[in-house]
């Protein structure tokens, strides 16, 4: 029987389209893999974010890389479930050539390694297309959203909900790339652990921050703080 590893997009943004949050993304891979006889390994929970909602480079090519290890194949939903940004989808496209992993399309039923260039770059031209209307959309509601229910917000709580939010995302982007594991892999591999050389040993691993940029000593630190993490304790023995 042949193994999939479905991948759910998480939105840092709230969704506002329904049928698209994760629950019902997790379903229609379900169905998918029942109906084609295959083996759902695992749902991976692939965080995109910013206006472009660019995928996290970080997590897609550790769940690439665990596919090609188990020899799976790889599903989603629908290809702008991965992301609406046009380069983003091509370079999916690519990395997927490349590695020789599959990635199967539930609403299609087909591989993208069937889609050809020309249909695949017009389908992710779409995608990117509807980013920007559904961002349209969400400002001119923003906009009209007034009376009771905009005076009844507290501004001390949402900020409370959206740290809390981040939080939660931010810790479960870490422990898909297995940061901490890295993090002490790192200090135990130099001879002055601090947070600049543990920033370089993990850029010289490959492994980007969550935007998907280089690490330093400032933004290792502000991670380490974000997800809880002592410090001290990660850098002991």
């Amino acid at each position: 029987m042949k193994k999939i590893i479905g991948i759910a997009r998480v939105s840092t943004a709230k969704q506002m389209q329904t049928g698209n949050s994760v629950e019902d993304q997790i379903r229609q891979i379900e169905t998918f893999a029942q109906d084609n006889q295959m083996k759902l390994v695992e749902i991976v929970k692939v965080q995109a974010s910013g206006k472009k909602q660019l995928l996290n480079v970080g997590q897609l090519a550790e769940t690439i890389k665990k596919a090609d290890e188990t020899r799976s194949s790889l599903v989603v939903t629908k290809i702008d479930r991965l992301s609406r940004d046009q380069i983003t989808l091509l370079m999916l496209k690519k990395a997927s050539e490349e590695s020789g992993v599959e990635i199967f399309v539930a609403s299609m039923n087909r591989k993208i390694s069937e889609i050809s260039e020309l249909e695949f770059s017009m389908i992710a031209m779409l995608a990117q297309a509807e980013r920007k209307a559904i961002a349209d959309r969400c400002k001119q509601a923003a906009k009209n959203r007034i009376g009771p229910i905009g005076e009844s917000l507290d501004p001390k709580e949402l900020a409370q909900k959206s740290h809390d939010k981040r939080v939660e995302l931010a810790r479960a982007w870490a422990s898909s790339v297995k940061l901490q594991n890295r993090i002490v892999e790192a200090v135990q591999s130099l001879k002055v652990p601090n947070l600049k050389n543990v920033a370089r040993w993990l850029n010289g691993e490959g492994l980007v921050t969550r935007r998907g940029g280089r690490w330093d000593g400032s933004n290792l630190h502000k991670q380490v703080n974000r997800l809880g993490w002592s410090w001290r304790e990660l850098t002991k023995g």
